[in-house]
């Protein structure tokens, strides 16, 4: 009966904790998101019609801009949220002798991939009413700015893919160093029983 409530403490236990991570990583889309629609330069396109059609011309090198802004921004994301949630998995392992190394990383990678969704999905809003605007006013054939936009669609697995590599990473390390934090705990021997007392040697 004790290791049943033990099982599922530590069950509920790794799903609060996948889910905690999963949570705080896919919030990091909204402002990364902002940072890339604060940052990052327009191309300019040409009107073609009336109707709101537009073409990439002139063709130059700002039209691939945005995606390697973005690629950028979500590598940095990668790294500093592979190296973080490591350091927390690794944390809480040695404080809570549990395993939590598989919650975290599920988490990790399910939260990044959302944070690279929305990061993407928020730029691409916030650009969108001004650069309908401006189309709608333009004559054909007028340059206006375009909005944010992603043309290189597998820039959105670069946050996962390095997220996921750097925790990897630094856990084969520990796995190599034999360093897990739940493994040293268990292997620690108890403390030394104090010896009895000369007073207490003398009554027995």
């Amino acid at each position: 009966m004790r290791s049943t409530q033990a099982r599922r403490r530590v069950a509920r236990r790794r799903l609060a904790v996948g889910a905690t991570m999963l949570g705080s990583v896919a919030a990091l889309g909204v402002p990364l998101g902002l940072l890339w629609w604060l940052i990052t330069p327009r191309p300019a396109v040409t009107v073609v019609d009336g109707d709101g059609t537009t073409a990439p011309f002139p063709v130059s090198q700002a039209l691939f801009v945005p995606d390697g802004y973005f690629a950028i921004i979500m590598m940095c994301a990668g790294i500093l949220c592979g190296y973080s949630a490591y350091l927390v998995q690794y944390r809480l392992c040695a404080r809570d002798r549990v395993d939590l190394r598989l919650a975290c990383l599920l988490g990790l990678a399910a939260g990044s991939v959302l944070g690279a969704l929305v990061a993407w999905r928020l730029g691409v809003a916030l650009d969108a009413g001004a650069f309908a605007r401006a189309v709608a006013e333009a004559e054909p054939g007028e340059l206006v700015t375009a909005g944010l936009g992603l043309r290189a669609m597998s820039a959105l697995v670069l946050w996962p893919f390095v997220a996921v590599l750097q925790y990897a990473l630094f856990d084969a390390v520990s796995v190599w160093r034999r360093d897990l934090p739940h493994q040293r705990a268990e292997e620690t021997p108890p403390p030394p029983v104090d010896a009895p007392r000369d007073n207490e040697t003398a009554a027995h």
